[in-house]
């Protein structure tokens, strides 16, 4: 019981911190998150980093043996290139718009943000993110990075644009529901290498199972765009990104934010509540149907005793 009590502290702490940081957002239009703007930069570069090494390594095995062996190819290209990128992000304190839509959910949820603060951290973070992803990508087409080596890209960016609109929304939520755990666990970590590993393996799970990170597709389409791909850039937004970045929205503001702030936040005091008064009205209509004095009052406690028993500790102070 101890155990699990210092758990559900820690998870408690983990989202009033994440609370704590959405407050904390400089609200000047030249500042995003901690550091200043330009901090935002660097993720884009990192993921393009990263995704750059998983095309670069496991992306240059031959298309027979991809086809031979795919869960060793997809294990492959997975674990290693895009966890590193997010770790970066993460360690260096850059601004990701993935893990700022959890961040700024929960800010709002507990009333530490506005709504309006929330979108603006959140559309400031996407574009610049975009910004940064182009630009590396065009760092990447004039180095020649890719000379030669370009095949996998351009394969990966038509498979990522042929899908249909539902498919990669619901690849995007499930991406960013992993990706917001990731930076969940790797913010709770009090050292690097807690940190490291908290990040690894749910980056490494949705680079596996092929879900779809807006971010990190801002870098590759474009990429294999400009080492010629046949797409257009109307493909690219209309077949990925907007579904992509609306998944993305999604699986972080619902499936990680208000997940937590209902077992957390002021969410679990509402839902209690609404619970409360629910059951309180059903036994008033039990009263009134004609039962007798004794099962009245019995209802009656149950009734004061349920209010009584909400956990508001919890929702207050994340203590238990």
């Amino acid at each position: 019981m101890v155990r699990v009590a210092c758990c559900v502290r820690r998870e408690a702490s983990c989202y009033h911190h994440a609370c704590f940081l959405a407050a904390s957002h400089p609200r000047h239009p030249l500042t995003i998150m901690h550091p200043p703007l330009h901090s935002s930069q660097p993720h884009p570069s990192s993921a393009g980093f990263g995704f750059s090494t998983c095309m670069l390594a496991a992306g240059q095995l031959s298309p027979d043996y991809r086809k031979a062996e795919p869960g060793m190819f997809n294990l492959l290209f997975g674990a290693y290139g895009f966890p590193v990128g997010l770790s970066m992000c993460v360690i260096n304190g850059a601004s990701l718009f993935t893990s700022n839509i959890a961040y700024m959910a929960a800010g709002c949820i507990q009333r530490k943000a506005s709504v309006t603060q929330g979108l603006y951290i959140i559309v400031l973070s996407y574009f610049t993110n975009l910004a940064g992803s182009l630009l590396l990508a065009e760092f990447m087409v004039a180095g020649h990075v890719f000379h030669q080596r370009e095949a996998f890209t351009i394969e990966l960016a038509l498979k990522k644009t042929s899908a249909s609109f539902g498919a990669t929304l619901t690849k995007g939520i499930l991406c960013n529901w992993l990706v917001c755990m990731a930076v969940w666990q790797g913010n709770a970590a009090q050292d690097v290498t807690g940190k490291l590993l908290g990040i690894w393996f749910p980056i490494s799970a949705f680079v596996t199972m092929g879900f779809e990170h807006s971010v990190a597709n801002m870098f590759v389409i474009p990429l294999a765009i400009r080492l010629g791909a046949p797409l257009s850039v109307s493909t690219f937004i209309v077949k990925n990104l907007i579904p992509a970045t609306l998944g993305n929205l999604i699986g972080g503001a619902v499936f990680v934010a208000s997940m937590y702030g209902l077992a957390y936040g002021d969410l679990e005091t509402a839902v209690n509540s609404a619970a409360a008064a629910v059951w309180a009205r059903l036994t008033r209509r039990l009263i009134r149907g004609g039962g007798s004095r004794g099962s009245s009052d019995s209802l009656s406690d149950r009734a004061d005793a349920y209010v009584a028993a909400l956990p508001t500790t919890v929702a207050k102070g994340g203590q238990v």
